[in-house]
């Protein structure tokens, strides 16, 4: 297990995530809670040990970046998301970013959504 990095000492100095949720978006669409689950067990990780910032780089979408602590195994797990008002989540896996969730687009959403409209 790699010790915990500067970074993630910031992230656990901060507000928990679950103080600055909701988070609501212009057309309409709200995330009411984000559920960490430890890397280590799998457990959902209790709200008030996920700490971290919550930032609208657009307005389609917030990013996460947080850390949060299991009580169970001992383990500090870094988070790093994006949420969207489509209600889907992006975030890297195996060096790839991936989408989580929301419903399905065709080809012209897509395009929408890429180029901003």
């Amino acid at each position: 297990m790699n010790p915990p990095t500067a970074r993630d000492l910031e992230l656990l100095d901060m507000p928990s995530i679950a103080s600055q949720m909701p988070v609501q978006f212009q057309n309409g669409a709200v995330w009411e809670e984000f559920r960490a689950e430890c890397k280590g067990c799998g457990q959902t990780l209790p709200h008030e040990l996920v700490r971290g910032l919550l930032a609208r780089q657009t307005p389609r979408m917030v990013s996460i970046e947080a850390s949060g602590v299991c009580r169970e195994c001992k383990l500090l797990t870094r988070f790093v998301y994006r949420l969207h008002d489509d209600m889907t989540i992006t975030g890297p896996r195996n060096g790839r970013w991936l989408t989580w969730g929301g419903k399905p687009h065709g080809w012209i959403e897509r395009l929408r959504s890429a180029i901003g409209l």
